[in-house]
């Protein structure tokens, strides 16, 4: 392989790298919680993703789909494709493609790429039997976990700049791109827990007022004040919560039960 065409072939290999972790970071970011990074709750991002299910669904459906079809083409063995693998096996071949770096530090790289094998396995077999292929009867693939994934694309993005700054000493930083992706994402949840809440709040309040017009009407149609259990029947015509009529009591004042 000439020095170009190796160059050539680690550009086209970043561009794959580089969306495959912007599917998977966006992908985490809309379904798996992390209270250490978030202001709300679990509930409140349920919540979300719960009233915008026609949008979420397929979008976090196809982020994970296409980031396991991305993280897989690293690995083609195909002779002609741009991938990890390939790139890996001739700069071990060739010296000359990596004056940076030396054949044992490229062996020692792909030797811990192959601790990713079992999980590799499940994705090339989830790539060709679902991903870019519908068999008719499937082999059972396993599960993928997030760990396996995570492991994997921090062994790919080593490898990558091993080869990259190995071949013509390029480095490239992953943090900011993928940073802006997943603040990007966050930023929208923010926002949309911030409206569901400003939403449920403005309902809240109607709902109180509803409850609280209904009681004084009552009030003034028998003429006294009205008791706690017949608070609770215009709870109940009303559907309002606990949180609601807790309100609505503390407005109105309700005195004690009286007789009967």
């Amino acid at each position: 392989m000439r020095h170009d065409e190796f160059r050539k072939r680690l550009d086209r290999l970043h561009e794959v790298l580089v969306r495959g972790l912007h599917y998977y970071t966006v992908w985490k970011d809309l379904l798996l919680y992390d209270p250490s990074k978030v202001s709300w709750s679990l509930q409140e991002q349920n919540k979300v993703l719960g009233r915008f299910l026609g949008f979420f669904t397929p979008v976090a459906l196809a982020l994970h789909d296409m980031a396991l079809m991305e993280f897989a083409k690293l690995f083609d063995a195909k002779r002609k494709t741009a991938s990890l693998a390939n790139l890996l096996s001739a700069a071990e071949q060739d010296p000359r493609l990596i004056p940076r770096a030396s054949a044992g530090d490229v062996a020692k790289v792909s030797a811990h790429l192959q601790e990713n094998q079992p999980m590799l396995k499940r994705l090339k077999r989830l790539r060709n039997q679902q991903l870019a292929h519908v068999y008719l009867q499937p082999v059972s693939v396993g599960p993928i976990r997030n760990t396996d994934l995570d492991k994997l694309a921090d062994d790919a993005k080593s490898a990558f700049n091993l080869l990259s700054t190995a071949h013509d000493g390029r480095f490239f930083s992953w943090e900011h791109s993928l940073e802006t992706a997943d603040r990007d994402t966050t930023e929208i949840l923010r926002l949309l827990v911030e409206e569901m809440k400003r939403r449920q709040n403005q309902y809240d309040e109607e709902m109180v007022r509803i409850g609280l017009e209904a009681a004084r009407n009552e009030e003034t149609a028998i003429g006294r004040r009205l008791t706690s259990g017949e608070l609770q029947a215009i709870r109940q015509s009303y559907g309002l919560t606990d949180e609601q009529m807790q309100l609505v009591e503390q407005q109105y004042g309700a005195s004690s039960p009286g007789p009967g």
